[in-house]
């Protein structure tokens, strides 16, 4: 396990205190918190920002740390448009099917 730290100003330290009062808790573990769900929000807010720049889907879910799928559920969560032209399913499709059947032989 590896420690980091941080240093907070007086007010952002009497902020974290307050919360603490209320909520209970140790300070470690609400740091703790605060950074992973903040490190995610920002690898996300960076990704749907590369994904509208031009990078690919799976490119960017990779910098959002998330699989392609949930990554587009992502998106389309916050407007983005996820097809970026005509659909190819249906010439990916029938792709996979001339390949399958050239495999069994058939013409």
């Amino acid at each position: 396990m590896v420690t980091k730290s941080i240093r907070l100003s007086d007010a952002e330290a009497r902020e974290v205190a307050a919360y603490l009062s209320i909520v209970g808790g140790t300070e470690a573990a609400l740091l703790k918190e605060a950074t992973l769900r903040g490190l995610r929000e920002i690898r996300l807010a960076r990704a749907v920002t590369a994904y509208i720049e031009g990078a690919s889907s799976s490119e960017a879910a990779r910098i959002a740390g998330l699989p392609r799928a949930p990554f587009l559920q992502a998106l389309m969560d916050r407007g983005v448009a996820v097809l970026r032209g005509p659909s190819s399913v249906e010439a990916e499709l029938d792709a996979l099917l001339a390949a399958e059947d050239a495999a069994a032989g058939d013409p």
